[in-house]
C-alpha cells in the first residue's frame, strides 16, 4: 500500500485567487484595453482590488467579478492511496537463463480529480432558446458559451404553457405567460447567489454575474490496473547479457491527472482507458562483448576492447483523448479541459496517414456539429472519453562501445550511440479535439528522427 500527498501544483493554484490575485473571464475584450469589450462594455477589473484596504476594511470584492476560482479544495479532502499486488512464479532453465511469468495489478483509491461545482445549468440554456424562438424575441436566445450572460425577460414573454427552469432563487421555474419581469444574471447555481430573478432582488444591476466557475479539486476519483508480465533473462556469462519481457496490460481510471475534468453530472461517465494504458509491451536489451581476441600494443587499441547493446521497443498506442471544446453541453466549463465529448456515430477506424491526408482515424466517426444532430444541444456526447488506440511505439537503439587502456591507470573510452537506429517514424497520438475542424482524427506532430552521438572519454 502507498500514500501520495498533493501535488505542489494544486496548493500553488491558490496564489491567484482574491484577495491575493485575479482570475475571472472576460469575453469579446479589445487587445490593447482589455477591459473595454467590443459592445462598449466595462466588466469589473480584477486588478485593481490587489492594493491594500483600508485597515479594518474588507477589500472590495466587486472589483473581482465575475469571480473565477481555480483548484478550491473540498472540506473532506482525503489522503490518495494505492494497493498493489503480484503473483510471480520463476523457474530457472539453464545455469544463466530464467523464465519469470507472473500477474500484477494494482488500485488507485481517493485520487485528485477536478470538476466544477458551478457549471452552467443547461437546462436553463436551452429554455431561453426554444423561448426565443417561439416568442421572436433574439434578446433573450441562449446558446454555446452563455453561462456567464445576463439576460432579461419581460413579463409575458413566455409563452403560454412552455417553463423556464431558473438555476437560482426562491422559485425554481416559472410557466408562461410569466407575470412579471425576470432578471437572470449567469446561469450557474452560485452566478448571482443572493438574485431572485422574479423580483429582481439582489441582482447585479450591470449584469456582471459574482461566481465564474468554481473548479474544485476532490479526492474522489479511482483506477485500476491488471496485467500479466513476462520475462526471459540471460545472465553475464561468456561475454553476453540479455533480457526480453513482455507485458499484456489494461488500465482504467476516471482520470489520468488532477488536471482531468470528470462529467460534472455524473462522474462516472469519464471512466474509460487510461491515457497512459498501454495494451502490449515487448522490450528486447542485450549487452555483447565481441569475442576477438586480445593483441597487444596498436593492433590491441585498435581491435581489442569493442562492445555492442541495445534496447527494442515495440509498443501499442497509448488511448487517444477524445473531446470537444464546442460547450455543446453548455456548462462553459472549461479548466485544463472542456468536461464536452461529441457523439460517436461509427465505429472507430484506423487509417493509414501516409495515404490519408495524414489522418489517423476517421474524423467522421464523429460529430459535434447541433444543426445535424440537433439532440447535441444542452448535452455531453457519447463517446468515451479515450478510445483505442494511436499510433504503436517501434524503435531500436544501438551503441558500439570500445575501452582503449592506456598504462594500468588510465584509459580512454569511446562510444557511439544510435537512436531509433533505422530512423522508424514515430507519431504522436493524433488530435482528439472535434473542435479542431480539419485537424480532428490528423497526426500533427512526430517524436524525433534518428540522431548520432559520439563520446570520447579519459579517465585518469
Amino acid at each position: 500500500m502507498f500514500y501520495n500527498p498533493m501535488e505542489q501544483l494544486v496548493l500553488e493554484q491558490f496564489s491567484a485567487e482574491p484577495p491575493f490575485g485575479g482570475s475571472n473571464i472576460i469575453n469579446q475584450p479589445l487587445f490593447n484595453t482589455p477591459y473595454f469589450q467590443q459592445d462598449g462594455g466595462t466588466p469589473p477589473n480584477p486588478f485593481n482590488g490587489i492594493l491594500d484596504p483600508p485597515k479594518g476594511q474588507d477589500p472590495d470584492w466587486q472589483r473581482y467579478r465575475p469571480i473565477l476560482l481555480f483548484g478550491q479544495f473540498q472540506p473532506h479532502l482525503r489522503t490518495q492511496y494505492s494497493t498493489q499486488y503480484n503473483l510471480n512464479i520463476q523457474r530457472e532453465l539453464s545455469r544463466d537463463l530464467v523464465l519469470q511469468v507472473g500477474y500484477v495489478g494494482s488500485q488507485g483509491h481517493r485520487l485528485l480529480a477536478s470538476h466544477d461545482i458551478n457549471f452552467g445549468n443547461p437546462q436553463t440554456c436551452v429554455d431561453l432558446h426554444n423561448i426565443s424562438a417561439a416568442s421572436g424575441n433574439e434578446d433573450i436566445d441562449c446558446g454555446q458559451f452563455f453561462a456567464d450572460s445576463s439576460f432579461f425577460i419581460p413579463a409575458n414573454t413566455i409563452p403560454d404553457g412552455m417553463t423556464l427552469h431558473l438555476p437560482y432563487g426562491s422559485v425554481k421555474s416559472v410557466t408562461g405567460p410569466n407575470p412579471t419581469d425576470i432578471t437572470l444574471v449567469g446561469l450557474r447555481k452560485f452566478s448571482s447567489p443572493s438574485c431572485e430573478p422574479t423580483t429582481g432582488v439582489n441582482c447585479p444591476t450591470d449584469g456582471t454575474p459574482v461566481f465564474s466557475s468554481i473548479f474544485a479539486e476532490d479526492t474522489i476519483a479511482n483506477s485500476n490496473y491488471n496485467s500479466f508480465q513476462a520475462s526471459l533473462e540471460k545472465r553475464f556469462s561468456h561475454g553476453l547479457q540479455a533480457q526480453v519481457a513482455y507485458t499484456w496490460s489494461k488500465s482504467f481510471d476516471l482520470a489520468s491527472s488532477f488536471e482531468g475534468e470528470l462529467n460534472p453530472l455524473d462522474f462516472s461517465k469519464t471512466y474509460a482507458l487510461s491515457q497512459f494504458d498501454a495494451r502490449n509491451r515487448l522490450v528486447l536489451s542485450y549487452f555483447w562483448q565481441l569475442p576477438i581476441p586480445k593483441y597487444n600494443g596498436i593492433a590491441g587499441a585498435v581491435v581489442s576492447g569493442w562492445d555492442v547493446s541495445g534496447i527494442y521497443t515495440y509498443q501499442s498506442g497509448f488511448p487517444i483523448r477524445i473531446t470537444s471544446s464546442a460547450d455543446n453541453e453548455l456548462m462553459y466549463s472549461a479548466f485544463f479541459e472542456y468536461p464536452g465529448e461529441p457523439d460517436q456515430i461509427a465505429p472507430f477506424k484506423t487509417l493509414n496517414p501516409k495515404s490519408s491526408g495524414g489522418y489517423w482515424f476517421d474524423p467522421n466517426s464523429f460529430t459535434e456539429d447541433t444543426d445535424a444532430d440537433p439532440s447535441l444541444f444542452g448535452r455531453i456526447g457519447n463517446a468515451k472519453r479515450t478510445i483505442c488506440c494511436g499510433p504503436p511505439i517501434n524503435s531500436f537503439d544501438f551503441a558500439l562501445h570500445k575501452v582503449i587502456p592506456i598504462g594500468e591507470n588510465k584509459r580512454f573510452e569511446f562510444r557511439t550511440e544510435f537512436f531509433n537506429l533505422f530512423n522508424h517514424t514515430q507519431f504522436n497520438n493524433p488530435d482528439g479535439n472535434s473542435t479542431d475542424g480539419s485537424d480532428f482524427g490528423r497526426i500533427v506532430r512526430a517524436k524525433d528522427p534518428r540522431q548520432i552521438q559520439l563520446a570520447l572519454k579519459f579517465f585518469f
